[in-house]
């Protein structure tokens, strides 16, 4: 079962995020140590294909019902996380209202920036790259990098 949650999870996430994202399209995964992670959407090709970004939650030390969003961006491990839910409201709100605004918020919108040149940065080197190798093999490894880059 964990397998095909990730699965989703891994197909869902991958993909340039966007400015206009939909509240319903995020996932919290938890790791080893009960620790919850909003997944951020992360494009293919940036990270390894079963890592993604992530924003870790903070426990409240007084309430254990309580956590609050850490804007500091870290990489998560898809294989290493083990419980995804789609079920937003504990962490968000009816409506997952807080979730909402923080898609439209200036932390998202400077990554959702930080993404799409990052991206633009890898595709660059790509094509640099391939233009400086003189092998198939090495030829054939940065068209598969610049087709996962690509990929929208």
């Amino acid at each position: 079962m964990i397998q095909v949650q990730r699965m989703i999870v891994q197909t869902t996430m991958s993909r340039l995020p966007v400015k206009q994202e939909s509240n319903q399209d995020f996932f919290i995964g938890y790791d080893h140590k009960e620790m919850p992670y909003l997944l951020l959407p992360t494009a293919p090709g940036l990270l390894s294909e079963e890592e993604c970004f992530a924003l870790p939650f903070e426990r409240d030390l007084y309430n254990s019902y309580k956590y609050t969003l850490n804007y500091a961006k870290t990489i998560v491990n898809l294989e290493e996380l083990t419980l995804f839910i789609d079920h937003l409201s504990f962490f968000f709100g009816p409506d997952q209202n807080m979730l909402r605004v923080y898609l439209q918020s200036k932390h998202y919108e400077t990554f959702v920036e930080w993404s799409e040149e990052k991206q633009s940065k890898k595709i660059q080197e790509a094509l640099f790259n391939y233009e400086n190798v003189s092998s198939l093999e090495e030829k054939k490894k940065y068209t598969n990098l610049l087709m996962q880059l690509l990929k929208r």
